[in-house]
C-alpha cells in the first residue's frame, strides 16, 4: 500500500459534482481515488517532457505558442461536440 497524506484543495463546483457522481456510479472508491487516478498520467507526462527537454532542449517559444493554440482549438472542439454544437 502506498503512503498517503491528506491535503485540502479547492475545485469548481461542477468538477466536484462530476467527481462525486463518478464515485456514486462506482467508477472510483472515493473522491481522492478518482483525483489520484486522473492526476497520475499527467505527472508521468510532465516527467517525460522534462526528460525530453533536458536531453534535447525545450521547444522554442514559437513552437510552444503553436502547441497552446492547437490544444485550445482541440479542447474547444471537444467542448462543442460534448454540448452537441456542430
Amino acid at each position: 500500500m502506498s503512503k498517503t497524506r491528506q491535503i485540502s484543495i479547492t475545485l469548481p463546483e461542477h468538477l466536484i459534482d462530476t467527481i462525486k457522481a463518478a464515485v456514486d456510479r462506482g467508477e472510483a472508491r472515493s473522491v481522492s481515488a478518482y483525483i489520484a487516478t486522473r492526476l497520475a498520467p499527467g505527472v508521468i507526462m510532465d516527467s517525460l517532457f522534462a526528460e525530453w527537454d533536458a536531453e534535447r532542449g525545450a521547444p522554442s517559444a514559437e513552437v510552444g505558442a503553436w502547441a497552446e493554440r492547437e490544444l485550445d482549438r482541440a479542447f474547444a472542439e471537444q467542448s462543442a461536440h460534448n454540448r452537441g454544437v456542430a
